[in-house]
């Protein structure tokens, strides 16, 4: 009867044994997919930054294109801009 109870013991450790060998690789393989989808979601990500950025940066330079001073100068002299007294220019600060 004591044998009999001692050999019941021993299968119940090697079940729980196995399974938390079985969760542990469960949990593992979960976790290198879980990851790999993080992965693919940051380069998607990454790549609509950059595109951001690039469009950003285009517009930047458009807006600085558009307020060159040669172009104001320019602008000026078609609209018969003159040059304001030193009273009337106002600075602004933000």
């Amino acid at each position: 009867m004591n044998n009999n109870k001692h050999k019941k013991s021993n299968i119940l450790v090697l079940f729980w044994i196995m399974l938390v060998v079985l969760l542990t690789i469960l949990i593992y393989t979960y976790e290198n997919n879980l990851l790999l989808k993080f992965e693919s979601k940051n380069s998607i990500l990454k790549t609509e930054y950059d595109k951001l950025k690039t469009d950003t940066d285009e517009i930047k330079y458009k807006i600085n294109a558009i307020l060159a001073l040669e172009k104001l100068d320019k602008i000026a002299k078609e609209k018969n801009f003159t040059t304001p007294a030193e009273k009337e220019i106002v600075n602004i600060k933000e």
